[in-house]
């Protein structure tokens, strides 16, 4: 459980380094700098979630809720590398990471969401 806790701080860490170097490196060019900050914004809003997911994590008996919120933090880490990791590709160099790239890290993002609802459900079901 504590690698969900350095994984988050290696995201954050790079989220950082990123948003710094991505305020400078698009200032000219409108179309590339809306790739990075939609990247950007997407990357944040899901580290700031895996970080609350792995303390909760931590909480959680082993068993099936625990099993679902560690897939739904595993679909955002992906979704992030797929859907972020191809627009911030394509800010810099104009093509994405490969077809479709950004479009499956969307859907990761979006089935991590609800993985972390079924947890929740799993969990009061447990409770009850």
């Amino acid at each position: 459980m504590a690698g969900w806790l350095i994984l988050t701080g290696v995201n954050g860490a790079v989220l950082v380094a990123l948003g710094a170097i991505g305020a400078h490196a698009f200032a000219g060019d409108g179309q590339a700098k809306a790739w990075f900050d939609t990247a950007w914004r997407y990357q944040g809003l899901h580290a700031v979630a895996l970080l609350a997911l792995s303390l909760a994590l931590l909480k959680l008996e082993p068993g099936l809720p625990r099993s679902a919120l560690t897939a739904g933090m595993a679909l955002f880490v992906l979704g992030t590398i797929l859907f972020c990791g191809s627009l911030y590709k394509l800010a810099w160099t104009g093509s994405g990471l490969f077809p479709m790239s950004a479009p499956l890290g969307g859907g990761s993002l979006i089935l991590g969401w609800l993985a972390v609802a079924v947890a929740g459900v799993l969990y009061l079901r447990q409770a009850a």
